[in-house]
């Protein structure tokens, strides 16, 4: 029986994950594309309320409804573009599309949209955190 003094040495395994920017430009395009098809149907039920014609489905919605949600699709996928490029400038478009969709929301009077904010939260913060592995400039 041997008689040593050392231990062999014990390191934690950390697993570091992998993270791709196309993930996250992927994730906010969808999101984009999203918001425009949101307003287009806002844009064809606009019309239908416009024209009159009796439809129990459709909420009644403003111009002003369809110019916004494809306003914020527009710049949420600006903000892809940009992370695409590996500019930080789409922490900043991002951060915009959120507090646009919050101010709208309150000066319309509708109830903010907790999933957009928590998600667009958690997209800010991921993309912050690994930020070195984006290779974001």
């Amino acid at each position: 029986m041997q008689h040593t003094t050392t231990q062999p040495r014990i390191a934690a395994i950390t697993h570091q994950p992998v993270v791709k920017r196309s993930t996250f430009v992927i994730a906010l395009a969808a999101f984009g594309v999203a918001s425009i098809l949101a307003g287009l149907t806002n844009f064809i039920s606009t019309s239908i309320w416009l024209s009159k014609n009796p439809t129990p489905g459709l909420v009644p919605t403003s111009q002003i409804d369809v110019a916004f949600e494809i306003t914020l699709g527009a710049l949420i996928i600006t903000s892809s573009a940009a992370l695409a490029q590996g500019r930080m400038l789409a922490i900043w478009l991002y951060g915009a599309s959120l507090l646009l969709d919050i101010f709208f929301n309150l000066a319309m009077g509708y109830p903010l949209n907790y999933l957009f904010i928590g998600f667009g939260v958690l997209m800010i913060w991921q993309i912050t955190k690994y930020r070195e592995n984006l290779r974001l400039a």
